[in-house]
């Protein structure tokens, strides 16, 4: 609403310019009218047929020497009024004998001329002139006639035809003669040559032009009408100032449209909208996101604690009915007890990424060995007895590795392969060397990760949502936690599609340069 009102704003005042720049032009117009008409009325038309009036009262008729005549006179002003006349005629009122000097007119535009001389008033009626602007066979042709008496009295009908493109010197001489637009509308700085000006003849040709047209929306188009005695009655003039003095003649000038301004602050203020909608939107979902964790992490923290206490609770209250059940209840204790700091451990890292303040311990390391230490203590700890772990090892593998690091990583992998495989099921840890990388992998039997969601599972609090709707439990971090970890030792981390059909996640640390890789390959885990 506001970008509709500023451009209303802008186009109201941009309106009232353009009319005011349009009253101006219809001033010039005006004023174009004003003095062509009287300048060729009065220095023309006028003292032409003046002298026209003379030779017939002294002589009692026209010849062909007229026209030489005139236009040898010693009246300059009459010579240049002769260059109008294209022709001379002459009629008798009482017989219509219609004589031509000069020029002949064909058939057709002597009998449109006879026709309507008689309409020329009597002189004792009107001593005036009359003038004739029409078109004759398609051609647009003006004659000017008087009524005169010769001297035995014979009322005739005198005049002469118009050369019509011997006017642009005419209408040349009038306009140019001083600024068409008044020094005190243009602070005297808007010349002629900032003025548009086109006139035209009853038949639309233009006999005269100055300047070029700046904008059809300011040009104004008048007609001549009478003015004068109608000496230009059916011509039209259009005029037009050149917007490029507009501030010369209005307050400001004219203003440029603002519109693509208007509209690219729309546009962007539209972006600025969607954004923000996406970012509710994604704040939104991310809150959603950290509810869910915080009450999966808060089942997660329960499960445990629960079962720690109820066989804590039962060797306390001395409920063990032989060693071997107390033992048991020892090794729950144990495993939860494991399964509870995992989750913390991954929790703080999880922070510390999110805080960029993780540290590492790095220190040059065996792989083979290190892995295999921790594939053990998982496996002697872990429930999932369903599961057979499966070290397929290449020793002589160095690396700079944090062992807190590395175990947090493949217990991480080792945790998600125990609980969303399928029972029973083989989970094979293997280590390989590769192109300067070391390729660790763990290859799970279960239901895999579909094409689509392998690189959403790494992002923060994402889980796939078939594990949502099942009774297994998660916090959405763990993939997450392995690979910062794996970045910050300057590794790459995926998961490709498995050939067993399960999910496989490959970790891959940059092995020491200096160190020659030896590849034995070694099997071990549970029969």
């Amino acid at each position: 609403m506001i970008a509709l009102q500023a451009q209303y704003s802008d186009a109201s005042r941009r309106a009232a310019a353009e009319n005011v720049l349009r009253d101006y032009s219809s001033l010039v117009a005006d004023e174009v009218i004003r003095r062509s008409a009287a300048d060729v009325g009065y220095y023309g038309y006028g003292p032409l047929v003046s002298a026209l009036v003379r030779e017939v009262q002294q002589s009692g008729t026209l010849s062909d020497a007229t026209s030489t005549t005139l236009l040898a006179a010693q009246d300059a002003g009459l010579r240049r009024a002769a260059g109008l006349a294209r022709g001379y005629f002459e009629m008798d009122r009482t017989t219509a004998h219609l004589v031509f000097f000069g020029d002949q007119l064909g058939d057709n535009a002597a009998g449109w001329l006879r026709q309507n001389l008689p309409k020329v008033p009597s002189q004792h009626n009107d001593p005036g002139l009359q003038l004739f602007n029409s078109q004759v066979e398609g051609v647009p042709r003006t004659f000017v006639a008087i009524s005169v008496r010769g001297p035995q009295g014979a009322e005739k009908i005198a005049g002469f035809e118009v050369d019509l493109p011997a006017l642009a010197q005419w209408f040349g001489r009038a306009l140019n003669r001083q600024p068409l637009v008044p020094p005190s509308l243009g602070h005297g700085k808007v010349t002629n040559a900032s003025v548009y000006v086109s006139v035209r003849d009853q038949g639309g040709v233009e006999r005269f032009r100055m300047g070029e047209a700046w904008s059809p929306k300011l040009t104004v188009s008048k007609p001549f009408g009478d003015v004068y005695q109608g000496v230009f009655s059916g011509f039209t003039v259009e005029a037009c100032i050149n917007g490029d003095v507009s501030r010369q003649v209005v307050i400001g000038g004219l203003p440029k449209s603002r519109l693509p301004f208007f509209l690219g602050l729309l546009a962007l203020n539209t972006g600025l909208i969607v954004t923000a909608i996406l970012q509710l939107r994604r704040e939104m979902a991310l809150q959603q996101l950290r509810d869910e964790f915080v009450s999966s992490v808060s089942h997660e923290l329960r499960t445990p604690l629960t079962q720690i206490r109820m066989f804590a609770e039962t060797l306390l209250l001395d409920r063990i009915r032989s060693s071997e059940e107390g033992r048991r209840s020892l090794e729950i204790i144990d495993r939860e007890a494991r399964r509870l700091t995992q989750l913390v451990e991954n929790v703080l890292e999880f922070s510390r990424a999110e805080r960029k303040s993780g540290s590492l311990a790095k220190e040059k390391r065996e792989l083979a060995p290190l892995i295999q230490e921790i594939v053990d203590d998982f496996e002697s700890a872990s429930d999932g007895g369903q599961t057979q772990f499966e070290c397929r090892l290449s020793f002589g593998l160095m690396v700079n590795v944090d062992p807190d690091a590395l175990r947090q990583i493949l217990i991480n992998l080792l945790d998600n392969a125990v609980k969303y495989g399928r029972s029973p099921q083989r989970v094979i840890v293997g280590l390989e060397a590769g192109n300067a990388m070391a390729l660790l992998s763990v290859d799970d039997q279960g239901p895999g990760i579909p094409a689509a969601d392998r690189e959403r599972v790494f992002e923060h609090f994402q889980r796939l949502e078939r594990d949502r709707q099942s009774a297994i439990a998660g916090t959405g971090i763990g993939l997450s936690v392995v690979k910062d970890l794996v970045g910050r030792h300057g590794g790459r981390f995926g998961g490709p599609a498995a050939d067993r059909g399960g999910a496989r996640f490959v970790v891959e640390p940059p092995l020491t340069a200096a160190e020659e890789v030896v590849q034995t390959e070694h099997t071990g885990g549970s029969p």
